[in-house]
């Protein structure tokens, strides 16, 4: 700047100069055509659009796209490809009649275009003008030809919404008023600003279609997770449909809020999660008053059949007993391996503690009353239980690295993981669902286990408990006569012959003596109880 006395020059006139410089030496986004060198067309055609781009040494010079109506919708994918081509060449015309140009398509028919024998009225007309050019058609891949791909593209994604979004159309009233969306749709109104532009009404971002802040971006996350062919992919793959298309500000956490939330997700792909911290279990105080067990499954079977181990540990002092046993030997059987090989010779423990194995799902911890011992021993059990106590709170320190504690209230809801052992007819296939819920909180028995409201059918009974069909035991108490439901076995055949046996000599008894007791009921029943007899036979 000239003042008079001399020239000064700051910041914005540096600015000022830097900004001519660039001006002056950059070349714009589009080039201006030089007819000395080869002209290129880039077109392709998509289902209701037609899209073409004129290049030069792979720098762009114009584009085109229109959108495709009428008759032109049902023509089949050649003709779509070849109608692009003719538009483009009509568009472009004066730029490419004086010299030989090469044509892109990724439509590989379109080769041998000079080449094919019968031509219908619509391709005749076609080639007719097509061949008034020197040209030179080359194949080039869908996925090279993008430029031209997403201008054919953008008219079918905003006509397929118009067709299955009632109401879509009022999207571009959104812009305007839009936290996100509201500045740069003003600034696009006359020109493109940098990756948005407008487009019939709509705000573009790179061939993406921005959504503003609605409804809409929900509905759009929702139907990308699991309308239509979707499978309730999880975060990522869902992310990568809605990239495709559309964007809008901190759309992964919208994906990830809706995924979260889904009811189909929760029952299909229950995992259990390292939630709630390790709990130690008490210090023992004594020898064999606190004891572990557990059983070693799936060995070689011995000479006697047996084919398991089942293993009873002290807590205190980590003696272990090692019992051999069938893999098929229920509660009855395991307790009185228990008492026979424990407490013979340690007497009754205090508390037995288990893990979840299927045979110690009801009893999964009992309290016993055991003995108390000497004093004599108790400073040797202090120091063997601050022992103990440090090891517990390296382990639960080492073992609550990745957790967190997840404490519930009674009157919360939560959702419940089906294992297989615990729910096998929920779990006879990998494809039935993994989880259930939500169910309510009853009742909070500690940091890790609590007590839900399930429904009547989920209720379990212990598998090893012994018992019969007690209305046909009653029924047989009342009435000897009457035959139980169910398989006749060889121990029930035994006991209806015996009483079949004793009533005929009490009506033989009450024959001789010329009175019967019997009536017509008791007559079909004893003809009931010899037919169920002699079919057991015959079995």
């Amino acid at each position: 700047m000239w003042d008079g006395w001399g020239l000064n020059r700051g910041s914005e006139q540096d600015r000022a100069f830097i900004e001519i410089k660039e001006r002056l030496c950059g070349a714009p986004l589009l080039a201006l055509p030089d007819f000395s060198k080869t002209f290129e067309i880039e077109c392709d055609a998509s289902g209701i659009g037609i899209g073409a781009v004129l290049m030069q040494e792979k720098r762009p010079i114009a584009y085109f796209s229109e959108k495709l109506n009428g008759a032109a919708l049902n023509y089949p994918t050649y003709d779509k490809e070849l109608y692009a081509l003719v538009r483009a060449l009509e568009t472009w015309q004066h730029y490419l009649w004086p010299k030989e140009f090469v044509i892109h398509t990724d439509h590989e028919s379109l080769k041998h275009l000079k080449g094919q024998g019968k031509l219908n009225r619509r391709h005749a007309q076609w080639m007719e003008f097509i061949e008034t050019f020197p040209y030179v058609i080359k194949y080039k891949q869908g996925k090279e030809n993008i430029v031209a791909d997403a201008l054919s593209r953008r008219y079918a994604l905003i006509s397929t919404l118009n067709a299955k979004l009632l109401g879509f159309e009022y999207v571009k009233e959104l812009y305007v008023n839009d936290d996100d969306f509201a500045s740069v749709f003003a600034v696009c109104e006359k020109a493109a600003f940098g990756k948005f532009y407008r487009l019939d009404g709509y705000l573009f971002r790179e061939n993406r279609l921005c959504v503003p802040n609605s409804s809409m971006r929900e509905l759009l996350v929702r139907e990308a997770h699991g309308g239509g062919l979707m499978g309730h992919f999880g975060v990522r793959k869902t992310l990568d449909v809605l990239h495709e298309h559309f964007f809008w500000p901190k759309m992964k956490r919208d994906v990830e809020r809706v995924c979260s939330r889904c009811v189909t997700c929760r029952q299909a792909k229950s995992r259990v999660l390292p939630h709630g911290l390790y709990t130690p279990l008490p210090v023992p105080s004594a020898l064999w008053v606190d004891i572990s067990m557990d059983f070693v499954l799936g060995l070689p079977r011995s000479r006697k059949g047996r084919d398991s181990i089942f293993v009873v540990v002290d807590r205190f002092s980590k003696m272990a007993h090692f019992i051999s046993c069938h893999k098929t030997d229920d509660a009855t059987h395991i307790a009185d391996l228990f008492f026979r090989e424990i407490v013979r010779l340690h007497g009754v423990p205090r508390s037995i503690v288990s893990d979840r194995d299927v045979k110690f799902l009801i009893n999964e911890r009992t309290s016993l009353d055991g003995q108390k011992k000497a004093e004599m021993v108790k400073k040797l059990h202090e120091s063997v239980r601050q022992h103990i106590e440090k090891k517990n709170e390296q382990y639960a320190n080492k073992a609550n690295k990745g957790r967190r504690q997840v404490i519930f209230e009674p009157g919360d809801w939560v959702w419940v993981h089906m294992r297989k052992e615990r729910f096998p007819a929920r779990r006879r296939s990998k494809l039935h669902p993994r989880g259930d819920g939500p169910f309510q909180v009853l009742e909070r028995i500690n940091d890790n286990a609590y007590k839900l409201d399930l429904p009547g059918d989920d209720s379990r009974s212990n598998p090893f408990e012994e018992r019969g069909n007690d209305e046909n035991q009653q029924a047989l108490l009342k009435d000897p006569l009457h035959v139980p439901v169910g398989p006749i076995t060889r121990a029930r055949s035994k006991k209806i012959k015996e009483a079949l046996n004793g009533l005929i000599q009490d009506i033989w008894a009450d024959s001789t003596m010329g009175h019967s007791k019997l009536g017509p009921k008791e007559d079909e029943g004893v003809i009931n109880l010899i037919q169920a007899t002699d079919g057991a036979d015959h079995a």
